[in-house]
């Protein structure tokens, strides 16, 4: 507690004297001390605000670099593939305004590291079951593919999310479980969810970070099960490096090739009206790299512009949710919520076409948003408040305690996924979050009802 405090002084005082790329700098170094701290500490265990730490982080950088580049190049599109609508006037006050944020974050999370939610962790270390939840995680995958998939966002979205993470984290389970214990056999459950995961990403998915996602979640569940840092800097971490960096090199020209990312990896295409050849990498400059769209400062300071142009919105940007706390079944006809849309029309970027749909999405950050409708006070409050609820929700999975721990791996590794992009793009993720893990603790009522499925403080090893 007593670091972040210190870093809170640091902040306010520094952004008298220095600029935002000096905030970031002091930020970054804030999250790497808080890394360094908990690894110490941790040993054998991941926890939720460590990898929250590291997106933290991730995203600084970018802001640094990106800050880097407006103050030096302008914003004019031949300099900005992206996010040039950012407001150079108000850099300073938002990167002041993303480190407040993401300390009180950090205080809320210390406040509450050792409390938590009922626990959701459904303990299933039967050889069967384990082979037949594969099972069902293929036979969704399959109904998912071929359009068929089980639809229950009527019920509630945590249901929907539920189903989806059987597929992707389900790799973690097994991955780690690999480890543990040893076995070949679920070695290849892991690597064949990775597969075919990978392969319906090249062939269907619109959003870039999916085509990773499958291996960075294998590794992830690898290193876990392992239990020590220093196979962090062994020959193991090599495909790893080289997967993201495969994955580096065809960003860019992935961002032309949406909904069929494979046509990236193929040979150039003859372009009939030109005669010539037409290379799929001609579209870099219509995106941007991986670290670019890893920076928010450009959003940031449309929402400080927006409280000096029109004054804090008092909870209007935030109202819809509301409605998201309503569960479909009670509310057929609920409205989708869309607050990054909503911001994009807000900010100039989006306009709302025939059918009543923006053509764009920015998201405004969880500090940004509350910064927008409270000020500097929502920012503390709730912030303060959202590093609570993330402890409570982690702490609820037990992720640590067993490697048979099916549920909580699920929902650990769900957060743990959020952690990495800094938990999401608005308050919305809490609402999400908090759907979820109802779904979750009723899996578990429902699951410590029967034999096969056994509830325990620990696991002896087969």
């Amino acid at each position: 507690m007593g670091r972040h405090i210190f870093f809170l002084i640091i902040y306010l005082v520094f952004s008298q004297v220095f600029p935002g790329e000096v905030i970031c700098g002091v930020l970054i170094f804030h999250c790497l001390t808080s890394i360094i701290v908990d690894l110490k500490d941790l040993k054998t265990s991941v926890t939720l605000i460590l990898i929250y730490n590291v997106g933290v982080m991730i995203a600084t950088f970018a802001n640094f670099i990106f800050i880097q580049k407006v103050k030096e190049f302008g914003t004019g599109e031949d300099v900005l593939h992206i996010y040039n609508y950012i407001d150079e006037r108000y850099i300073d006050e938002a990167s002041l305004l993303w480190a407040l944020g993401n300390c009180f974050i950090f205080i809320g999370y210390e406040l509450f590291k050792k409390r938590s939610l009922p626990p959701i962790d459904v303990i299933v270390s039967d050889k069967r079951a384990l082979d037949n939840v594969f099972y069902f995680i293929m036979g969704m995958m399959v109904l998912n593919f071929t359009g068929n998939g089980i639809n229950l966002s009527f019920i509630a979205g945590g249901f929907e999310k539920i189903l989806l993470l059987f597929g992707i984290v389900g790799i973690l389970f097994y991955g780690r479980l690999w480890v543990t214990e040893k076995s070949t056999r679920y070695g290849t459950y892991a690597i064949i969810l990775t597969v075919i995961n990978t392969v319906l990403a090249l062939l269907n998915s619109y959003i870039r970070i999916d085509l990773i996602l499958p291996a960075a979640t294998l590794f992830l569940g690898y290193f876990i099960g392992k239990g020590e840092l220093k196979f962090l800097f062994s020959y193991r971490i090599i495909p790893v490096l080289v997967i993201f960096g495969v994955f580096s090199a065809f960003f860019q020209t992935l961002g032309g090739n949406r909904a069929h990312f494979i046509t990236a990896f193929q040979a150039p295409v003859q372009d009939e009206n030109s005669g010539g050849i037409k290379y799929l990498e001609t579209e870099e400059e219509k995106s941007g790299s991986a670290l670019e769209r890893s920076s928010d400062v450009a959003q940031m300071t449309n929402v400080i512009r927006l409280t000096k142009e029109n004054g804090f919105y008092d909870g209007r940007a935030s109202l819809p949710l509301v409605a998201a706390l309503v569960p479909r079944i009670l509310w057929p006809d609920k409205p989708t919520v869309q607050l990054g849309a909503w911001f994009a029309v807000e900010i100039g970027v989006a306009s709302v076409g025939e059918s009543g749909h923006a053509n764009n999405s920015v998201n405004m950050s969880i500090p940004g948003e509350l910064y927008l409708d409270f000020g500097y006070a929502g920012v503390v409050i709730g912030c303060v408040l959202f590093g609570m609820f993330l402890a409570l929700i982690w702490n609820a999975s037990r992720f640590n305690e067993s490697q048979y721990n099916l549920t909580g791996t699920l929902w650990g590794g769900y957060l743990l996924q959020c952690a990495i992009g800094t938990m999401g793009s608005d308050l919305q993720v809490a609402v999400t979050l908090l759907s979820t893990y109802i779904v979750f603790l009723m899996m578990k009522k429902f699951a410590d009802q029967y034999a096969n499925t056994q509830h325990r403080p620990s696991v002896e090893g087969k």
